[in-house]
């Protein structure tokens, strides 16, 4: 008969017997425990996350019963690691030892720029350390079928201003920084003439970033929410709002209604908040760049240490179309504001580092939220949570990858041979430009 069987008081028990149910109600007691344990602590650790145990941050007070979900997305890949892949270029073992030099024409000016700020000659991509920088560059229209690559400024080219023939090797390059909101040149006129893209999109063949933002340790760009409670817990080792006398700061200089909307948006908000606006279209003047039509960085430095926010507002709303008046002001002490449609910005830029205006129900509850913020230093401060785990990539050496990646792209004889029969779906289609939203 199994002794589980045997009625018996505890007491009737021998003493051998009583000792072996002593322990075993001790490894008992030591797992319920642990199980305990378990559960408080797994409740601190990563979660399938549930609507309720979302963190709810200052921000969402304002917003369309949005959450911190909207900008955690952990399925989709990082955007950076597309251009950081660039640096992972070599050349064909083959042609280590002695590579043939490849030869890069820039068709028409980059603006007023010949050299397309990479440089001419046979050196110009060495001295930006270009992994692969065997390609000579050059603006010499002369002998056009004997180069490998034709790269086309979109702003500056016309359609009767193009080569006459090409030789079959050849490719010809789309390459542009405007968005495709600008319809200067038709692309629909050049079909089955483009074989690869060099734009700030993200999609391109040669991806020509305005700018990136890149983890510099263990700290994800897109932490989970759980993460996010820790990382904003911690106090910010600087006050970013010491010294900020005035509120907000804006530089534009072309006063026209344009097709983002920016101009109503910050005159709307002009209603209920202070905004300095600098440039052709304000009381406010700032030195430009010597040559370009960009403030200078004294200006910019001067902006970020005296205003709590930059309004980041770009002229037209494209996809992936997020310029240097988004990350000049990243990588400065300042909260840009900026107004998205399609998430680009969340999907570059970590969590909490920036307001999208485009997530408010009004404009007055995105004034309200700043002076909200602009009155509370430690709310404030929450903006900058991320300053010491990233670094904002936006140089002219991080821009120039994509120059690096197509010399790269010419000396790799599995690339393969393809040509747009026609720009118009991939540039203009699937840019999902939003032309002049309702602002109120």
């Amino acid at each position: 008969m199994s002794p589980f069987c045997v009625k018996r008081t505890v007491a009737q028990l021998p003493h051998k017997m009583f000792n072996v149910n002593r322990r075993a109600i001790a490894c008992v007691f030591m797992l319920a425990v642990m199980c305990m344990e378990w559960t408080l602590y797994s409740s601190d650790q990563i979660q399938p996350i549930r609507q309720n145990d979302l963190p709810m941050f200052p921000i969402q007070h304002h917003l369309h019963q949005q959450s911190f979900i909207d900008y955690w997305t952990p399925q989709q890949p990082e955007l950076y690691h597309l251009i950081e892949n660039y640096s992972k270029d070599r050349l064909p073992l083959l042609a280590k030892d002695d590579p043939p030099f490849k030869r890069i024409l820039f068709w028409n000016k980059f603006y007023s720029q010949k050299s397309y700020r990479v440089g001419l000659g046979r050196d110009a991509l060495r001295q930006w350390g270009c992994p692969v920088w065997q390609c000579e560059t050059s603006d010499n229209r002369y002998g056009v079928r004997k180069y490998d690559a034709v790269v086309f400024h979109q702003r500056t080219w016309t359609a009767k201003d193009l080569p006459m023939r090409r030789s079959p090797h050849q490719r010809y390059v789309f390459f542009t920084l405007e968005s495709s909101a600008w319809r200067g040149n038709n692309v629909s006129r050049v079909a089955n003439f483009f074989n690869w893209t060099m734009t700030y999109r993200w999609d391109s063949d040669m991806i020509y970033p305005y700018g990136y933002i890149t983890p510099t340790g263990n700290v994800p760009l897109h932490p989970t929410p759980n993460q996010m409670k820790f990382y904003l817990s911690k106090p910010t080792r600087v006050n970013y709002a010491k010294g900020k006398t005035k509120m907000a700061a804006w530089f534009v200089s072309n006063c026209h209604t344009v097709v983002s909307g920016r101009n109503e948006m910050v005159k709307e908000l002009q209603k209920y908040m202070t905004i300095d606006v600098y440039g052709k279209c304000g009381k406010f003047k700032c030195r430009k760049k010597l040559g370009e039509d960009n403030s200078s960085n004294e200006c910019r430095d001067m902006v970020a240490k005296n205003y709590k926010f930059y309004f980041a507002l770009e002229n037209s709303l494209c996809r992936h179309y997020v310029t240097e008046k988004f990350f000049e002001n990243m990588r400065r002490p300042i909260l840009p504001v900026v107004y998205g449609l399609h998430d680009d910005h969340e999907k570059l830029a970590p969590p909490h580092s920036f307001i999208n205006g485009a997530k408010f129900k009004s404009m007055k509850a995105l004034a309200d939220y700043l002076i909200l913020l602009d009155k509370n230093d430690t709310l404030y401060n929450e903006y900058f949570w991320w300053k010491p785990h990233f670094q904002v990539r936006d140089s002219q050496r991080d821009k120039n990858l994509g120059m690096c990646h197509l010399c790269a792209a010419l000396h790799d004889p599995t690339q393969p041979r393809q040509i747009y029969p026609t720009l118009t779906d991939w540039w203009e289609t699937k840019s999902d430009c939003v032309f002049s939203p309702a602002i109120s």
